[in-house]
């Protein structure tokens, strides 16, 4: 989608039944409401099952914040 992201080392918990989960990546990228649409749809064609986290920010500095053209 053109934006840069970062990728975190996750190691998951325990679930009901005792068992250890698998380590996974954590990506974390910041996207406009209006990409929000597309995400989604990108993540259900990679995984289905993804366990996503949203979240309104209120200020954002320094990286590469550039305005894009909404394709």
């Amino acid at each position: 989608m053109g934006r840069a992201c970062t990728v975190y080392n996750g190691k998951g918990g325990y679930s009901k039944d005792g068992i250890a989960r698998i380590n996974q990546d954590i990506i974390y990228t910041v996207m406009t409401r209006l990409e929000l649409a597309r995400l989604s749809t990108e993540i259900d064609k990679i995984d289905k099952n993804a366990f996503i986290v949203m979240g309104v920010v209120k200020d954002i500095k320094g990286g590469m914040i550039k305005k894009k053209p909404l394709k």
